[in-house]
């Protein structure tokens, strides 16, 4: 194919950028290269190819900008395959092909969008970018207590526990949010808290009877993580066991990005 065009890059150039045109194909004949995303702050590597490997083929199919950045990550050469070249191939040869090879593309692409919007909010969120805290009722118990607007989460660590029975003694502090129980032993005095951990916001179990569930999964001391990560949008809580009426709703809101910085 007299169109093909051999290329050699430095370490650290910029191949395409994520939203620039789909114009060409590349082989990577020798070298590495990096495939990344910009994912809010967020510089998300999704792999690293080495020789034999193709890239940039689902923008010149598709017909769309770029959805990624590729840069050399060492010294690299490429064979450049131009967009109507590349297309001339399948045309010629199996119109049928190219096709079926736009609505895989079509279907991955999707694929991945889904896949990385999941990565990023099912993943702690970073303190400095969260927005706002919000602490629900999820359970009618607690909908009762809490009303439909919740509570607003300020301080870290924040604690919530419940008022103590009046036989009981404690020398455990107060909790930011006492509930009224009915079920005392489903509920802990101090049950868990929304804290600040090196800068990723977690729910943290407080040595409770029966452990804290997040988001299905349940933590404590008897279990092998106390803490788990809290992801933007909405995590369930449940303090106790799986009957317990003491149910809510974690809401953290996503700063704007100049709010963040």
């Amino acid at each position: 194919m007299k169109e093909l065009e051999e290329k050699s890059l430095p370490a650290g150039k910029v191949i395409y950028e994520e939203g620039g045109p789909g114009d060409a194909v590349f082989i990577v004949t020798d070298g590495k290269v990096e495939v990344a995303r910009q994912i809010g702050d967020d510089h998300v590597r999704l792999a690293v190819l080495g020789k034999g490997a193709i890239f940039g083929e689902s923008g010149v199919l598709r017909n769309t900008a770029r959805s990624t950045t590729v840069r050399a990550v060492t010294p690299v050469s490429l064979m450049v395959i131009p967009k109507d070249a590349f297309l001339s191939v399948f045309r010629r040869e199996n119109p049928l092909a190219l096709t079926l090879l736009r609505a895989l593309c079509d279907r991955l692409a999707t694929a991945q969008s889904q896949l990385m919007v999941h990565q990023l909010y099912s993943e702690g969120a970073p303190y400095r970018a969260v927005r706002s805290i919000h602490l629900m009722g999820e359970s009618p118990e607690m909908l009762s207590q809490l009303g439909s607007e919740g509570t607003t989460v300020g301080t870290l660590p924040y604690h919530v526990g419940r008022h103590l029975q009046p036989e009981e003694k404690t020398t455990v502090h107060k909790a930011d949010l006492m509930v009224q129980a009915s079920h005392g032993d489903e509920i802990s005095p101090l049950h868990f808290a929304i804290e600040n951990k090196e800068g990723r916001l977690i729910v943290r179990d407080l040595g409770s009877h029966l452990g804290t569930m997040v988001a299905g999964q349940r933590i404590g001391h008897f279990e092998e993580f106390s803490a788990a990560d809290l992801s933007y949008g909405t995590t369930s809580i449940q303090a106790g066991g799986l009957e317990s009426p003491y149910r809510f709703q974690i809401v953290v809101e996503r700063a704007l990005e100049e709010e963040a910085g």
